[in-house]
């Protein structure tokens, strides 16, 4: 079954998960005022982000998890594979997807297995981004997962996160992605934009 597609954040704000909201909303420090932009939220402790992670509108929970990338921290590495983890099922896909960004801009390596597992996410902007993530660490367990995704056998992955993967395997120079993505350019059965994305990854 395909994966679902999320709401633009610019239509209206979001809550958080529906099971988990009213939690959230008795512990959940408002940290940070719902007035504050995205480009002053980096001047912010780590300590006051990472609370602000379980805010109860995913908006803001969403702008924490992007500061914490701009921010280059090493502590913010762990807060923010909890909320890709999303173990107990709080985190609304954008939080998500924002924290598989910011884990891709501070490139550690403890994050990749948790972005593998981030591909999978039901939802394609998580998943798009756990993909992005992957290329910018640029490690090389993520070269069979990102394979598997262009080739969506199962026709699971939607086209953002398959053009994404056949993007993130310009960053693998081996015979067998450089043999995929020609096979994959050259389909003329396949989306357009992945052909594409699949000739303009064999340049690199």
């Amino acid at each position: 079954m395909a994966r679902k597609t999320t709401t633009k954040t610019t239509a209206k704000r979001h809550s958080a998960a529906p099971k988990a909201k009213a939690a959230a909303k008795a512990t959940t420090p408002e940290v940070v005022p719902t007035t504050q932009s995205i480009e002053t939220l980096p001047h912010v402790g780590v300590e006051a982000l990472v609370a602000q992670l379980r805010h109860s509108d995913a908006d803001l929970a969403r702008d924490a998890a992007t500061a914490l990338g701009a921010l280059a921290h090493i502590e913010s590495v762990e807060p923010l594979m909890r909320v890709l983890e999303n173990r107990e099922g709080y985190f609304h896909p954008v939080v998500r997807a924002a924290a598989a960004a910011s884990l891709g801009m501070l490139k550690d390596a403890r994050a990749v297995d948790l972005l593998i597992a981030g591909v999978n996410d039901a939802h394609a902007e998580p998943s798009a981004e756990a993909i992005r993530a992957l290329a910018m660490i640029g490690d090389a367990r993520a070269l069979q997962p990102l394979m598997e995704v262009v080739r969506n056998f199962n026709g699971y992955f939607l086209p953002i996160a398959r053009r994404a993967a056949v993007l993130a395997l310009g960053g693998f120079a081996t015979a067998e992605v450089k043999a995929l993505l020609q096979a994959v350019s050259q389909d003329q059965n396949e989306d357009a934009a992945i052909r594409d994305a699949a000739a303009q990854a064999l340049l690199r």
